[in-house]
């Protein structure tokens, strides 16, 4: 079954995994000039390039993991000063105001360390998507499940391909992994999506089911059909492995594909581990990030396990290659960001973040603007606080002179406040 996150080719996601797949299709076609008609290989090279295209986002994630070692220990040391205050509101606002001053002592926000990972992660969804329906995005390889569409004919195609694809259940479940809904094929495009999925047998099979049912010419089929098929089986075909199919549909039948999805998790847990040696300083101070953190380095891994069982081994593929080149370029950022001198980095942050205050008319961060800043936050919670406990004070005052009025200790006593009552209300009313 297709992840959810693959499961549409349209939304916000579409623009983005449209340019990735014109990338996807360049490299396939220089590939081809070559003589190297693989979509494996295309993969490899394209991960490749994405992520060098994704390092200045990386850089910027690293240039705030280090600011973060920094900034860490004293967020706790500030926590720590609130300790016990949880429930405390005005405690809570102070704590966040000091936490605040202190990210602003190095030219960051709270959130500006997210915001690298914010921006990668649509990318990230783009990929695999392009990766999982490849012939969707990359017109190169799109010709040649064109070509097969168009010599069995038009309409004539959708209802055949419809038919084939509902003559069995196992093919029938391909419908689901080419996400079509409604289990009905309606157009040629997702034609094209269902043959992607087939394997070399079912391939087969689809052609003996043209030729038995009349829907092309003999040598048509042939000379037209069969050679397309030929070359996507060939395209799809990495280190004996077809990469439209997912292990689990192997079952115990190939080696090579149940190693995809091991690799894929160990690849993953030595690129998490590299990544954890950048943020381990950074949420040392912070018991739980630091416990969080330990417990992502081996759920990652599994999950990618997981996954790589049931989605197609082009992804698989993917998330073997990507794992491995960001491990190595955490490696050269790691060793590069030793080098760097963190208080440049704060300068520039600084600098940065002063022209966006300036525009805004606010003074330059220093420490008299942070002071005068807490110091404004705590007379306008202690005026707060003040009009509370005036407010409490009316309120106790009133609810004793409310008991007094109303105690009374005999039934003459209160006859005569009903008495009293009934005067007031007729004086009131003749009024």
């Amino acid at each position: 079954m297709t992840p959810i996150f693959l499961a549409s080719k349209g939304g916000l996601l579409g623009p983005i995994a449209s340019l990735l797949g014109i990338i996807m299709d360049g490299i396939f076609r220089v590939m081809s000039s070559f003589g190297i008609v693989n979509i494996g290989v295309c993969i490899i090279i394209f991960t490749i390039v994405t992520r060098i295209l994704m390092m200045p986002l990386s850089y910027k994630q690293a240039k705030s993991q280090k600011i973060m070692a920094m900034i860490q220990p004293q967020v706790a040391l500030i926590q720590q000063k609130y300790k016990g205050k949880e429930n405390d509101q005005n405690a809570m606002m102070m704590q966040n105001a000091e936490i605040k001053a202190v990210y602003e002592r190095y030219g960051t926000s709270m959130t500006g360390g997210c915001l690298q990972l914010v921006i990668q992660f649509p990318i990230i969804l783009a990929l695999y998507r392009v990766i999982q329906f490849v012939p969707t995005y990359v017109s190169g390889v799109r010709i040649y499940f064109d070509t097969i569409i168009e010599k069995i004919g038009g309409a004539a195609a959708v209802s055949a391909v419809n038919d084939f694809a509902h003559s069995s259940e196992t093919l029938t479940r391909i419908l689901s992994t080419a996400r079509i809904t409604d289990q009905t094929i309606t157009s040629t495009d997702q034609i094209m999506d269902f043959l992607y999925y087939l394997n070399p047998s079912q391939w087969q099979s689809f052609i003996e089911y043209i030729r038995t049912n009349g829907l092309a010419a003999e040598n048509v089929i042939s000379q037209a059909i069969t050679p397309n098929m030929n070359a996507i089986i060939d395209m799809n075909n990495f280190l004996g492995i077809n990469l439209a199919s997912s292990p689990s549909s192997y079952g115990l039948a190939s080696i090579q594909a149940w190693i995809i999805p091991l690799l894929a998790g160990l690849s993953q847990f030595l690129a998490t581990k590299m990544m954890s040696k950048t943020t381990q300083s950074a949420t040392s101070a912070d018991a739980s990030a630091a416990q969080m953190m330990n417990t992502m380095n081996y759920t990652m891994p599994l999950i990618s396990i997981f996954f790589c069982f049931s989605i197609s081994s082009g992804v698989g593929i993917y998330w073997i290659a990507s794992s491995v080149i960001m491990g190595v370029t955490q490696y050269l950022l790691n060793r590069h960001m030793q080098k760097v001198n963190a208080d440049d980095i704060i300068k520039k942050n600084l600098e940065k973040a002063n022209k966006k205050r300036a525009k805004k008319g606010l003074p330059p961060i220093n420490e008299k603007t942070q002071e005068d800043n807490i110091r404004k936050m705590q007379l306008k919670l202690e005026k707060e606080e003040a009009k509370r406990q005036a407010q409490l004070e009316a309120t106790k005052s009133h609810m004793e002179d409310s008991n007094s009025y109303y105690k009374t200790g005999s039934i003459a006593e209160r006859a005569r406040m009903v008495q009293q009552y009934n005067e007031k209300h007729d004086k009131n009313r003749k009024k």
